[in-house]
Order: structure tokens, then C-alpha cells, then sequence
């Protein structure tokens, strides 16, 4: 805060010496003219301020004026101004009372309050209420000061509104996060002698992996592990869409591969190739003894009793690349009840420390193998201990989903 003891009327506007840059000022932006409210009721005080932002601003302004408050409210309807030049005794409105309404009026722009009051209460309680500085009248008002206060003001405001727009993205970003973890299922599916276990680490506040379990009208459980390409907001907003679709098209009873070739039209639609879903779907009958399943780019592993891996995979590509694609749902004669389904996307088998050695798939599916007779959820934790282990102390770099999903023979 800036003070001085003399009335501003008092100061002769002759006596006002040309203002001398600080050569540790900042260069004023002058990309855009500053918009300056100048509401003071005393002719003489407005007469001075006008000469000192004159002298004392080297970029262009434009000024508005009014000379009470109903008047700069008038003013505030019509223009959007940067800084207001606002003396707080005005003939129809006094003291912070002012400042209160016209801040509340003036939006956001950074208010300068200059008064004859030199009660320091006052100046204190104004910063504290928003002001962005407090000036008194007097003779240390001068061009040099009114024109580095202005400047000083449009960069603090433009910083502060700069902290409430990212404050206001944060919280929108949290609201998304949490919505979306909402989405994950909590609970593990009742599907007879099965046992699943799902999880997902987002590099990211706002993830583009999902997984899901589905119980179909024909009493078939369906799993889906899928994965947007890249991370952030945008693919969190597909990942939401393409979860949406394959969600709504499995309560109908089309096969994986309908569901899949119809979800790939829909996506393909509003990702104009900008960005491609790798999908992973598996169906098991309502009697355990069949296991079918549909890829989009993304393998699934079937591990079986004996330890022996069977990689499942089609040669279709991701959803989003080719809005004609013809998805087709696979079977798998080799699946018998005991048998254990592995997913992950490459989140986990693309651990790194060093962005030269990879975990890779093969280690992935080893260690599942490794505690295939283990409960889901333990062979689940294995899996991202050790891909978090293989980071070490680097940054996770992408979205990390896994699924275990794994049969039980009858009676067990």
C-alpha cells in the first residue's frame, strides 16, 4: 500500500514532474490498451488522476469516468474495464460499503482505492476485502506511482484470476476423477465358481483404461477390459463413452462381436482418428463350460491348470481406426472350468525405469502363472507389485489395468 498526507485537491497539476520507468519494472503489456474506471466525485481529483495516468502509463489506455457509484454501475453495464480508480466517499455511497458493491458489480477487475482517509483500518480492511492496493491522496500521488500501482494491479488480478481458473479446473478434475473411479465395479461379480479381481492405477488424475464385469439377460458373464490411447481429461471422456456403449449394447442380445463391430461405429464417429480404444471382451456361459471372447487390438491370456499360457487375440484392429471394421466373437475349445483368464493393458507390461528395458508381457504372464493357484485378488497384487517394482522410482508414465478372472471347477 502506497500513503501520503496531503489532499490530492491540494497539489498543483503544474508541479507534477514527468514519471521516470524503474529500471526494475517489468515492461507493461501493452499487447491490448488497458480499460481504466476513474470514479471520483471531485473535478480537481479527477483532473489530476487524468494527468498522472497521462505521464505516469508508457502503454495505451482507454478511460471511462463517472463521478458516483450509480454512475460507474452504469459504466460496468456497458464496457468491461481492467482496473477501477475508485475513491471510496462518493455522494451516494461511503466508505468500504462502496468498495463492496462495486466490486461485486466490477467483476474482475482489479480495483485501486484511492482516498483522502488515512486511517490505516481502513486501508488493511480494503486489501483484505479484495482491493489490490490503497492509495491516499496526497502529495506522494504522483504519475510515477498511480502508473506503476495501475500496472502492478493488472498483473496481480491477471495472476489471481489465472489461480481461481486453475482452482476452479482442479476441483472440475477431482469431480471427474471421482465420478469415474465410481464407474469401476466394487463389487466382484456373483457368478457362480468364478472369482474376480480388477484394478486401476491412472497415471493421471483422470485415467483412459476401464474394466467392467457384466451379468447378460442370457445369464452369461461378460468381462471388458479396454484402453484409450494416451491420458488426461480427453481420453477420460472416451473411456466414459466407450464403457457408456458396450454397457447399453450388452443388455441386448447381440453377440461379442455385434456389440463390439456396433461400439467401433459409435466411437469411430466422435474420435475421428484422434484417438483408438485397444478392447479386450470375454464371455463365460451360464454353465461354465465356454469361454468366447472378441479383441480389438488388446490380447487376453488363458492360463491353464497345468501352467500352460494360451494366448487369445484376433487380428482386428483397435476401435476407432476403421469405422467399417466386421468384429468377430471367437471361441475357445481349450477352456475348461479351473482354467484362469489374464488381462492388463501395457500400462503394466510397458513398465519401465529407464524408457530403454521394458517389463513386458511375457514377465507379466509369468508371474501369473507363477501364482495361478493363489486367490484372484493375490495374483491380482502380484501383478502390480511387480510392475511397480520395475518402475522403481520413475514416474509412472501410463494407466495401469489388470483383471483376474478365474473359474473354479463345480463344487469348489
Amino acid at each position: 500500500m502506497s500513503r501520503s498526507s496531503l489532499d490530492l485537491d491540494s497539489i498543483p497539476c503544474g508541479a507534477i514532474e514527468p514519471a521516470r520507468a524503474s529500471l526494475s519494472e517489468p515492461p507493461l503489456n501493452t499487447a491490448l490498451p488497458i480499460a481504466i474506471l476513474l470514479v471520483e466525485d471531485s473535478p480537481t481529483a479527477r483532473f489530476h488522476a487524468k494527468v498522472c495516468l497521462k505521464k505516469g502509463l508508457s502503454g495505451e489506455y482507454s478511460l471511462h469516468e463517472a463521478d458516483s457509484l450509480s454512475a460507474a454501475m452504469g459504466v460496468l453495464s456497458e464496457v468491461s474495464v481492467d482496473v477501477v480508480l475508485l475513491d471510496l466517499n462518493l455522494p451516494d455511497s461511503h466508505g468500504l460499503d462502496t468498495f463492496r458493491k462495486l466490486a461485486q458489480a466490477s467483476s474482475n477487475a482489479a480495483i485501486v482505492i484511492i482516498s483522502g482517509d488515512t486511517d490505516e483500518r481502513t486501508a488493511v480492511s480494503a486489501v483484505r476485502l479484495g482491493a489490490q492496493d490503497y492509495i491516499v491522496k496526497g502529495d506522494e500521488f504522483t504519475p510515477e506511482l498511480l502508473g506503476r500501482t495501475v500496472h502492478f494491479a493488472v498483473e496481480r488480478n491477471a495472476r489471481h484470476l489465472l489461480e481461481k481458473e486453475l482452482a476452479s479446473v482442479r476441483h472440475d478434475l477431482e469431480l471427474a476423477d471421482m465420478i469415474q473411479q465410481r464407474l469401476y465395479p466394487h463389487n466382484e461379480s456373483q457368478f457362480p465358481n468364478v472369482s474376480l479381481a480388477g484394478r486401476c492405477s491412472s497415471a493421471t488424475q483422470n485415467g483412459g483404461d476401464f474394466y467392467d464385469y457384466i451379468t447378460r439377460q442370457d445369464g452369461s458373464l461378460m468381462v471388458v477390459i479396454g484402453d484409450v490411447s494416451g491420458h488426461g481429461i480427453g481420453p477420460a471422456m472416451m473411456m466414459v463413452e466407450s464403457r457408456a456403449f458396450v454397457r447399453a449394447l450388452a443388455s441386448t442380445q447381440m453377440s461379442l462381436g455385434e456389440i463390439i463391430t456396433q461400439v467401433n461405429q459409435l466411437l469411430s464417429d466422435d474420435m475421428q482418428q484422434q484417438l483408438f480404444v485397444t478392447l479386450f471382451v470375454a464371455s463365460f456361459s451360464a454353465s461354465r463350460n465356454q469361454l468366447s471372447f472378441c479383441s480389438a487390438g488388446h490380447p487376453g491370456y488363458l492360463v491353464k491348470n497345468d501352467g500352460r499360457v494360451l494366448q487369445l487375440q484376433a487380428e482386428n484392429p483397435p476401435l476407432g481406426v476403421n469405422p467399417k471394421e466386421c468384429f468377430v466373437e471367437n471361441s475357445v475349445p481349450e477352456f475348461e472350468q479351473g482354467d484362469l483368464l489374464a488381462l492388463f493393458t501395457d500400462g503394466i507390461s510397458e513398465a519401465t525405469c529407464d524408457h530403454q528395458d521394458f517389463l513386458g508381457d511375457r514377465r507379466v504372464v509369468e508371474e501369473v502363472v507363477t501364482g495361478r493357484t493363489l486367490p484372484a485378488n493375490r495374483i491380482l497384487d502380484s501383478v502390480f507389485t511387480l510392475a511397480q517394482n520395475f518402475n522403481g522410482d520413475a514416474i509412472q508414465h501410463d494407466d495401469r489395468t489388470a483383471v483376474i478372472v478365474k473359474t473354479h471347477p463345480s463344487g469348489q
